[in-house]
């Protein structure tokens, strides 16, 4: 499953997880957030994260 998190450095990034029990408000092993599930993030969502130009 790939998700939306953000790093202990602050970044926003992609990332694949193992798990299928992830929700946005987890903190994963290296201490980053989950923001959201990638396949539930709307086009208004891309759009915020400069995925469209």
């Amino acid at each position: 499953m790939k998700v939306l998190v953000r790093t202990r450095e602050g970044a926003e990034e992609v990332r694949e997880v193992d798990s299928d029990l992830v929700i946005p408000g987890d903190v994963l092993s290296d201490g980053s957030i989950v923001l959201g599930l990638w396949d539930e993030l709307s086009d208004d969502d891309y759009l915020a994260m400069g995925l469209y130009d």
